[in-house]
């Protein structure tokens, strides 16, 4: 046991420490993405009594009652800004927390779906690589939270069929519940994972992951009935939601110029955890001169379908973004773990306690090279400086007015909007005087 736990050590290092440089320059910065700074301000704006869970405030002039998106994961943020009160931090603290939480759900069900469970570092490290997974781990979008209850109610399901327990599928009913409500539909794809997981046990007729399905299907509406009746608010909050995000906006508020373009993310996504299994693949040829398959396949293919299903659907929609398929991304990253599993654990065996010695001591300085790039960026900006500047200056030149006038030239940069009622609670309205 002693030497699995020595072995997998350099490899958590160097994990902690390619995530710290893969975030270094945004963890610790001011400035963040126009969509995480809007969400900032709805969850802050709650906790000081401006809106509520079921109505949402931005603005005074935009989203006065904001019901573009659902409102669980502005109601959790908004916990934080309670706990720790108003710092441009607060936001950064918990979009890095949905990062670690999604992290420890990615090993527990690596450790649920192994026999490996020291070696979670390794779809970890696949999930890290993935360009988006760093850049949207500071940048407070739901997606992140959405992430979370989707991996949670995976794992639920593996603890129902391994546990042979159905009120763990019923858990897992309820987190794909909160999903939905912390970014609407595209967080229900694990839908299909009971008919994966039966399709793929030889011990269960296949049958019974479509009866699950639907045993899912009946539980979200169950709850959305009890929300209803328990909440009135919530049913004018999610038809609204629906038809400006679902039906205004996927069919007709057109980002992008195919409906191809989310794959054509994806497979950017899957450059470097590919370069991963190709650098597994070349060491073991010649190392060892065979390549072992995960001896389970089952769990290969079932991770890497139901990712699939996390993105292929989007082509539905014509409004697209990359970070759409977040949640789907672990799962990409669990099928990879699977692949070069075997073979991997066979390189390990032949690693030297001298050169564990020194792949340690290079590890702990890529770590050591993470926390310094960390320390040096604290106090500076990892985007809009010049706007929070200005916005800061007019905030200060304001005299306390809760709506300002600015240039119409001015008023449709998004981000200016975001930035002054985050740091000083002031709408804007465009001047309409002429000279």
């Amino acid at each position: 046991m002693t030497t699995t736990r020595s072995n997998n050590t350099p490899f958590w290092l160097l994990l902690i420490g390619i995530v710290l440089i893969l975030l270094s320059n945004s963890l610790l910065t001011e400035g963040m993405f126009l969509d995480g700074v809007t969400y900032a301000c709805i969850s802050r704006n709650m906790t000081i009594g401006l809106g509520s869970f079921w109505n949402p405030h931005y603005t005074q002039t935009i989203g006065n009652v904001f019901h573009s998106h659902p409102p669980l994961a502005f109601g959790l943020e908004a916990l934080l800004f309670k706990v720790f009160g108003d710092h441009w931090w607060v936001e950064k603290l918990y979009s890095a927390l949905t990062f670690l939480v999604s992290g420890i759900l990615i090993a527990a069900i690596w450790k649920r779906t192994t026999n490996r469970p020291r070696m979670a570092w390794l779809p970890l490290l696949f999930w890290s690589v993935m360009p988006i997974v760093s850049w949207i781990a500071t940048n407070n979008m739901l997606e992140n939270t959405m992430t979370v209850f989707v991996l949670l109610s995976v794992y639920l399901m593996i603890v129902s069929y391994q546990r042979n327990n159905k009120l763990w599928l019923f858990l897992g009913a309820f987190s794909l519940f909160l999903a939905f409500l912390s970014k609407g539909f595209t967080g229900l794809f694990p839908l299909v994972f009971p008919v994966l997981y039966c399709i793929f046990d030889d011990k269960r007729r296949w049958i019974q992951g479509p009866i699950d399905t639907l045993l899912l299907m009946v539980t979200l509406a169950v709850l959305s009935g009890v929300m209803f009746l328990a909440f009135p608010p919530s049913f004018s909050y999610l038809k609204d939601y629906i038809n400006i995000q679902v039906i205004g906006g996927g069919l007709h508020e057109a980002t992008i110029s195919t409906r191809f373009y989310i794959v054509f993310r994806w497979l950017g996504q899957m450059i470097a955890p590919l370069v991963i299994v190709s650098i597994v693949l070349i060491l073991s040829k010649l190392k060892t001169k065979v390549f072992e398959f995960p001896p389970d396949k089952a769990w290969f293919l079932i991770f890497l379908i139901l990712g699939l299903m996390g993105v292929l659907p989007i082509m539905l929609s014509v409004k697209q973004s990359g970070y759409y398929m977040l949640a789907a991304l672990p799962f990409f990253a669990l099928a990879c773990g699977h692949l070069t599993l075997s073979t991997v654990n066979i390189l390990m065996l032949k690693i030297t306690p001298n050169l564990r010695k020194w792949m340690t001591l290079g590890a702990s300085g890529i770590l050591l090279i993470g926390m310094v790039l960390n320390v040096i960026h604290i106090g500076k900006y990892g985007r809009d400086e010049a706007l929070i500047e200005d916005v800061k200056k007019r905030i200060a030149e304001s005299d306390g007015r809760t709506i300002i006038e600015i240039p119409p030239e001015e008023y449709t940069n998004w981000a200016a909007h975001a930035y002054f009622m985050r740091y000083g609670k002031i709408s804007l309205i465009p001047n309409t005087q002429t000279e």
